[in-house]
């Protein structure tokens, strides 16, 4: 009886560690392929991939620029871009906003 609840707490343990490795590795790869934010004067050689729009949805969003800027870098990362620039804000009311925003592949930036 011993041997055998011995083997399951093996066989979990073991489990366990390929599940939080699979997860630690997503983790680092989704954090990594979000694109960094820059400004118009650091895009150097950089190819413009498109425009893209964040909304903060609807509801009482008092941190409504957060959820906005989240949905155009979640667009933007789809588009496989390296870097963006926040180009315009917009408040709608005072729970909701908007946010625009042009996507870049870049090779290399240029620091300010």
């Amino acid at each position: 009886m011993q041997i055998r609840i011995r083997r399951v707490v093996n066989k979990r343990s073991y489990v366990l560690k390929i599940v939080s490795s699979l997860l630690l590795v997503s983790f680092s790869y989704r954090i990594d392929a979000q694109p960094s934010v820059a400004t118009f004067s650091q895009i150097k050689n950089c190819h413009y991939l498109n425009q893209v729009r964040g909304d903060s949805g609807y509801g009482k969003n008092f941190n409504w620029q957060a959820l906005a800027k989240y949905s155009a870098l979640h667009q933007a990362e789809k588009m496989d871009a390296t870097h963006i620039v926040w180009v315009k804000f917009e408040w709608e009311t005072s729970f909701n906003g908007s946010v625009v925003a042009y996507a870049y592949k870049c090779s290399m930036i240029v620091r300010d």
